[in-house]
């Protein structure tokens, strides 16, 4: 029977170089040397019993280790939230306030936490963006970001990579909660040059016919199944010519530029050229976004999901 106490320096060594990708990354933010770090990752694998590392460029946690980096980020934040409760408090006060509660920002050192979340690139270039002004704000905070398709996102939650992610996803896993953020709105558009040149007759602010198989479109990335939803709903089954550009503000650069066609958020229209078309009556795909992040008391947690409905309301 394994031992599983766990040392939490370990712990975070295998948090360090799942982050940085190398050993002696995560040995350069530890502050030891690369042999010191492994001799610790390890002694973790010895005690747990399991293999939590794949030894790749760059390294990533097996299914054993996504639990143990989960439970590194957990005590990360919660760490971090107790150190600045016990900060400046005076064991000696009766009162229990501590002598220099009342000092000056400049004069107490504070370790800002590391929250790591999950967000979609369209949602990144539109509605999340009044976060950083919050967040500039919060000088005990700072974010990391991991770019993810709404639909592709969770795994990262459940790796332990981020302490909660924005997908589409109603149903969250083991230890997590889900809310609902809003829906997010995408209207498939194309210029009315590419669509004479394809023989759709433009008729105001739509067209008659075109042929979805045939017509050039625009591919956020392989993970994007979003255009080939709206194919299908259409019925088309052939694949058209495709392009495919990964940045959610120059995907509508190349829409607007008569590339392709392609689903653009609903608020990122109104920044862009009139010469786009719906492509039907009904040219709109509503895709539902949840705040998917770990069950824990944490006060910086809850401000973040306070901000994150705040800027999601755009969306309604």
């Amino acid at each position: 029977m394994h031992n599983y106490f766990m040392n939490i320096d370990h712990v975070k060594a295998l948090a360090a170089v799942v982050d940085e990708g190398t050993v002696e990354g995560g040995a350069f933010v530890l502050g030891v040397t690369p042999s010191a770090t492994s001799q610790r990752i390890r002694t973790l694998e010895s005690r747990i019993g399991q293999v939590l590392i794949r030894r790749t460029n760059p390294i990533t946690v097996t299914e054993a280790g996504e639990a143990v980096l989960k439970y590194a980020r957990e005590i990360e934040l919660l760490e971090s939230e107790t150190m600045d409760r016990l900060h400046g408090i005076d064991i000696d006060a009766p009162d229990g306030i501590g002598k220099d509660a009342g000092a000056a920002p400049n004069q107490r050192r504070r370790v800002p936490t590391v929250l790591r979340i999950g967000v979609n690139a369209d949602s990144l270039s539109t509605w999340f963006r009044p976060i950083f002004a919050e967040v500039a704000d919060w000088d005990d905070i700072v974010i990391r970001i991991e770019v993810a398709d709404q639909d592709k996102a969770l795994p990262l939650l459940t790796s332990g990579e981020v302490l909660g992610t924005i997908t589409s996803a109603e149903v969250g896993g083991y230890g997590t909660q889900v809310q609902k953020l809003g829906s997010m709105r995408y209207v498939a558009v194309a210029t009315k040059g590419l669509l004479a040149k394809y023989g759709a007759e433009v008729d105001g602010g739509s067209f008659a016919e075109v042929d979805l198989g045939s017509l050039p479109m625009v591919n956020f990335g392989k993970d994007d199944d979003l255009q080939f939803t709206y194919l299908r709903r259409a019925g088309v089954t052939t694949i058209p010519p495709m392009s495919v550009v990964p940045s959610s503000w120059e995907f509508a650069a190349a829409v607007e530029a008569g590339v392709g066609w392609g689903l653009i958020p609903i608020t990122q229209l109104g920044d862009l050229s009139k010469d786009l078309v719906p492509l039907s009556s009904e040219p709109n795909i509503d895709v539902p976004l949840y705040w998917h992040h770990w069950n824990l008391a944490s006060e910086k947690l809850g401000r973040l999901t306070e901000a994150l409905h705040r800027a999601a309301a755009q969306m309604r």
